[in-house]
């Protein structure tokens, strides 16, 4: 088993054309190649790309002063206003909700310039902006190029593909762990797996994401259990806040999931995203790490 995480170029890759640098496919196949590799055997790669996010914007949004530290600094009434009762995960948790050293902000929609105006009212513009312009064009064309090319690599039709890209929705969560004050390690968030098709991870320097690497029991329901869903973790230590910021790619909650796959039976059921949702949050699933597995997935002989 490799002890490290994969590193993929995607220099030059242009996802409105599938192609490379002048329109070279050879560039676009060998790339998905990499990917398609690395999602199979750990489902987490590095992204290397140069420009997608510039030294400007990444303080802006992660350093110190930068909108996801303004958003945490604000009092726990105002931060409390952003709370989704009905959805807790489109909206603000607390640490104390949470009872972890650890609070999170989710943003519907964010590279679309009439979904974070919702937001307004008591936020300033330049933290609207910055988010807007963190999570528009590279980083939401990242996670639509690694889409596509998982798509393409199961043979999928360019008209399924299509509809799968243009029926996913993009969320950005911004998340901030206490810092302990100790050079032990805290646990800031519990091993689970993500119920998103992709995560993009950015932050601020102190990484703490620890990841389990190799085969595991959570996979894509899309990919029908091809690409993993890696278990991890975040464990901080010193006496900085670890800020990371997180763009998820996932279907409509009134998306029916099913596998794309004919080479094989299916592993999971067709479901409701909405249903596995209301799955995944309720509290007597929260301390299952495999719960795609509980909810949907089927006995299958030989």
């Amino acid at each position: 088993m490799a002890n490290s995480i994969p590193r993929i170029n995607f220099a030059g890759i242009d996802q409105a054309t599938a192609a490379g640098p002048g329109g070279d496919s050879s560039r676009w196949a060998a790339v998905r190649a990499v990917v398609m590799d690395a999602l199979t055997e750990h489902g987490v790669f590095e992204a290397v790309m140069d420009g997608l996010i510039s030294p400007e914007l990444s303080a802006a949004m992660l350093g110190l002063g930068g909108a996801t530290e303004y958003f945490f600094s604000l009092p726990p009434s105002t931060k409390a206003l952003y709370a989704n009762k009905e959805k807790p995960y489109l909206g603000y948790v607390s640490s104390s909700f949470l009872t972890l050293p650890y609070g999170t902000l989710c943003v519907k929609d964010p590279p679309f310039p009439d979904a974070v105006p919702a937001l307004d009212g008591l936020m300033w513009q330049p933290f609207l902006l910055t988010v807007q312009a963190y999570t528009g064009e590279k980083v939401s064309a990242l996670a639509t190029v690694v889409l596509r090319m998982v798509l393409e690599s199961l043979g999928a039709t360019a008209e399924s593909i299509e509809e799968q890209v243009r029926t996913t929705l993009l969320t950005l969560r911004l998340s901030g762990y206490e810092a302990p004050g100790t050079a032990e390690g805290r646990l800031g968030l519990p091993a689970h797996r993500d119920r998103s098709f992709l995560s993009v991870l950015t932050h601020n320097g102190l990484d703490g994401m620890e990841v389990e690497l190799g085969r595991g029991d959570g996979g894509w329901v899309l990919t029908n259990g091809r690409v993993v869903s890696p278990l991890h973790r975040v464990v901080v230590a010193g006496d900085k806040t670890r800020y990371a910021c997180i763009l998820f790619s996932n279907p409509r909650d009134d998306a029916v999931v099913r596998a794309v796959d004919a080479q094989r039976p299916a592993m999971y059921r067709p479901f409701q995203y909405s249903d596995y949702n209301g799955f995944f949050f309720s509290k007597e699933h929260n301390e299952n790490p495999n719960k795609l597995e509980a909810f949907a997935a089927l006995g299958i002989d030989g």
